[in-house]
Parts: structure tokens; sequence; C-alpha cells
């Protein structure tokens, strides 16, 4: 599952590699574009990738599942400079605020398989 938030261009591109019939892609009004600026900083989204680098990752949050799973989070910022954050196992600290923020964009479920 991909889903791509593009603040610049105001859209929301969901990418289901299983179902591909759910694949879109949708604009979003000003009023969600700020709901996102403004409900994104309680994620802590930027401290993901260094604190998997530190090594302290696996103190974060949630397992994944009853098998490893893999997650990765990229922003590119306006300046061409890209943060991706990944891990295996555990999901970030803040992992189900974040999920449930793209739910309330894309007006759908977030499924991990």
């Amino acid at each position: 599952l991909r889903a791509a938030i593009d603040l610049r261009s105001g859209r929301i591109s969901w990418t289901d590699t299983h179902m591909w019939n759910n694949d879109f892609v949708r604009a979003l009004s000003p009023k969600v574009l700020e709901h996102i600026r403004k409900d994104l900083p309680e994620t802590e989204l930027l401290s993901w990738a260094t604190d998997y680098a530190k090594g302290i990752g696996h103190l974060m949050g949630s397992m994944t599942a009853s098998f490893p799973q893999d997650w990765s989070v990229e922003i590119r910022f306006s300046d061409g400079e890209v943060l991706k954050a990944c891990g295996v196992s555990n999901f970030p600290k803040a992992w189900s605020r974040y999920r449930q923020l793209i739910e309330e964009v894309a007006k759908t479920s977030f499924r991990l398989r």
C-alpha cells in the first residue's frame, strides 16, 4: 500500500498493490490541506528516521504483526531534500495517529496486509 500526499499540488494518490481497482488520485480542499498541516506535527514524523538510526526503533511503538513487516515514509521538501524513515517489526510511536490522519484525508481504510 502506498499513500502519497502532495501538499504543494493539493492532492493524494493511493496505490494498493494487492487490489489495483482501489487505486485513486484525488484533489484535496484547502480545508483538508490545513488539517494536514495542523495535525501532522503531532505524529513526530521527522524524528522517526533518527530514532531508528540511533537503534532505538524497537522502543518506539507497537509490533507490526505476528510476523515482521516493514514500513517506510518519505518526505520531500520544497528545496529538494528528501528524508526517508523506515523500519521493520515495530511501528513508530505515533503511527496510529499518522495512520488515522491518512485515513481521514484519503477517506478510506489504511490496511496493511
